[in-house]
């Protein structure tokens, strides 16, 4: 049994006249020669067929628009490409913006001698569009403000942990009893913990807000490694963990590089190495790679004896907030901040940084940087 086949027979009129969207076609004079319901309706007609025979001009899209309207078609019948154009139009005295697709209507010559349009009404998009623009302009406003604040802050939020860990420090060597030199001893590490908090805090705040720039000078690298060591060593012996320094005897002492970079690098390397060490070793290596003339590459390698990382893990160490364990259960202190600082100070001095770590086996980063060698040594 052969199937039916249905057939719909409608006039090419009746189809285009119902046609979603705004179809409309001119002649090269800009004289509306047809147009779909939808387009007259806009305009406030009823049908297309009301439209024919008037021009942009004669239609309540306001004086510019019909203006900016026929330069449009002009252009297209001049170039003979199809083209989309933005086109904002006035009805009953409210801003409309359509897309519009139009192409040129030629002749059997190739010729133009009219213009094929389609629009469709976006206004609502761009609405949210411009809303979603101004709530961003906010929000990088409200960040600016934030940074700035932090900025202006620094000052003041380093300096009373500078100033409580001097004093313990002085406490310290004058104090012999052991129960009095171990509370001076927590103070301090309490104290030190803080000042890296709020270091690490500042220096996410411009790196954020682009107030860092590089700064290189002269200074001298065993003292900078010297000095963050003696930052680290009472956490780490608190933890009686065997720290260590190893030197390349090759390496020159003074340096032209940023020194405040390659200070908080090691700091907070070395903080997480101890953090996540329950027991065991911590050690920083640095190694001369190339010594040649003024030219100079360091390998800083620190290694722990800790509780590693996990492989799936890895990949996502260096985004900021990022943390191991989540800071509600306790088990390891910090802002998720250190190793996001540590990349980018890598990538500002244009270094390279690498990791290896087991599960339960600890972990090892290695940092290679260029360095010049002054003149002069003095530092």
């Amino acid at each position: 049994m052969k199937e039916k086949k249905t057939q719909i027979d409608l006039p090419l009129e009746q189809i285009i006249s119902n046609m979603p969207g705004h179809v409309y076609w001119k002649n090269k004079e800009g004289v509306y020669l047809g147009c779909n319901n939808r387009q007259a309706q806009t305009i406030g007609f009823r049908f297309g067929h009301e439209v024919i025979g008037k021009t942009d001009m004669d239609l309540s899209w306001g004086y510019e628009a019909a203006t900016a309207c026929r330069e449009n078609d002009i252009r297209i019948m001049e170039t003979g490409r199809s083209e989309e154009v933005l086109e904002v139009a006035y009805i009953d005295g409210k801003e409309k913006v359509f897309l519009s697709q139009k192409t040129p209507l030629k002749n059997k010559q190739g010729e133009a001698v009219g213009i094929l349009g389609i629009s469709i009404d976006i206004t609502e998009q761009k609405e949210t569009e411009k809303k979603l623009v101004a709530a961003k302009e906010a929000a990088e406003s409200a960040n600016k403000l934030k940074s700035e604040f932090v900025r202006n802050m620094e000052h003041d939020i380093r300096t009373p942990f500078v100033g409580i860990l001097g004093m313990t420090k002085i406490l310290d060597e004058r104090e012999t009893d052991p129960d009095k030199k171990q509370m001076i001893s927590d103070i301090s590490v309490c104290a030190q913990e803080l000042l890296d908090y709020s270091c690490s805090i500042l220096d996410f705040s411009e790196i954020e807000g682009g107030y860092f720039p590089i700064s290189p000078k002269k200074f001298n690298v065993i003292d900078l490694v010297n000095s963050v060591a003696a930052i680290e060593i009472p956490a780490a012996k608190t933890k009686r963990l065997d720290f260590t320094v190893e030197y390349d005897p090759a390496m020159p002492k003074v340096l032209i590089g940023d020194d405040y970079r390659l200070k908080r690098i090691l700091i907070n390397l070395l903080s997480n190495a101890i953090k996540f060490t329950p027991k065991g070793f911590v050690r920083l290596e640095i190694k001369c790679l190339k010594n040649e003339g003024r030219k100079l590459i360091l390998r800083f390698i620190v290694e722990d004896s800790g509780i590693g990382i996990e492989k799936q893990k890895l990949h996502t160490i260096y985004e900021k907030f990022s943390r191991l364990t989540p800071s509600n259960q306790g088990i390891h202190k910090g802002q998720g901040l250190g190793l996001r600082i540590v990349k980018q100070f890598v990538e500002d001095m244009d270094g390279d940084i690498e990791i290896n770590s087991d599960l339960g086996k600890g972990t090892c980063f290695t940092c290679t940087f260029y360095f010049k060698v002054p003149i002069f040594e003095e530092a």
